[in-house]
């Protein structure tokens, strides 16, 4: 058993010190910039051309106070880049899966990217996120487990990730619905028990399905970005009894969604 198995297989998580290289983050950062940059030129916002973290807030939060949609869109393709997908299954992250026994880990649900301020609340939306397990809204391996990755510093001021230690072995808890798709029952748990999770660029921190946690109540105007990934094991013995379960459900809208487009010009336009 390897050192970081033991330690996670005690407190549910485990993080994983200098995982990545700044140039791998860098690109996938950039990515994620040029996307919100775009729609930001297409509403004229003006912003310092400098792609760091302060110039991403300055560009977000203002196209997110402009417009509403065409920032949740940015955030939504974003979460499409290839060099996210590439950094879910990076030589870094698979090496850490086998070492905490995931003998064939399968990916369970898509890339996520966490934008979150305090300027980034959605009417009738959620901000944070509640007190969960990722387990219920997944029902994969009991061995499933997620990967979280900030892409700057987060300490217990800017919305860190927080946990309850040694959660996981309670099993699963009982959910109510909630904005954000569900959070656990009222008063089932002891909320002074969380751990906010500090971590530098390039960490990652793995944490198993049923390890309660939830978004940091402290943070401010600065958009801290981070990306989750999760993993089922399809060589766990109940996944297979239960003929690998998957509750998400994945169709497209046939309808289509700007009427008259594309014309025939449009399409001819671009072959050209």
């Amino acid at each position: 058993m390897t050192n970081i198995q033991a330690f996670y297989l005690n407190h549910g998580y485990v993080v994983v010190r200098g995982l990545f290289e700044a140039e791998r983050l860098d690109q996938v950062f950039a990515d994620i910039y040029k996307i919100f940059r775009q729609q930001a030129e297409r509403y004229h916002i003006i912003t310092r051309t400098r792609s760091d973290r302060d110039s991403f807030s300055d560009m977000v939060n203002a196209l997110f106070k402009v417009n509403q949609p065409a920032y949740l869109a940015a955030a939504k393709l974003a979460q499409y880049t290839i060099s996210l997908h590439r950094l879910s299954l990076s030589d870094e992250i698979l090496s850490v899966l086998g070492k905490l026994g995931l003998k064939l880990p399968t990916v369970s649900t898509r890339q996520v990217l966490h934008f979150i301020a305090d300027t980034l609340r959605i009417e009738q939306g959620y901000h944070k996120t509640p007190p969960h397990q990722d387990w219920r809204s997944v029902q994969g391996s009991l061995d499933s487990l997620g990967v979280w990755v900030p892409f700057q510093d987060v300490n217990g001021g800017n919305y860190p990730l927080e946990v309850i230690p040694g959660s996981h072995r309670l099993g699963l808890l009982p959910s109510t619905e909630d904005p954000f798709g569900h959070r656990l029952a009222q008063g089932i748990i002891d909320e002074t028990k969380f751990v906010p999770v500090e971590m530098s660029r390039g960490d990652a921190v793995f944490f198993s399905n049923f390890l309660v946690h939830r978004t940091g109540e402290k943070g401010g105007t600065s958009i801290r970005v981070a990306a989750s990934f999760r993993f089922n094991n399809a060589a766990e013995p109940t996944f297979i009894a239960r003929n690998y379960p998957n509750p998400y459900i994945y169709r497209p809208d046939m309808h289509l969604l700007f009427e008259g487009f594309p014309k025939q010009a449009d399409v001819a336009a671009t072959f050209q």
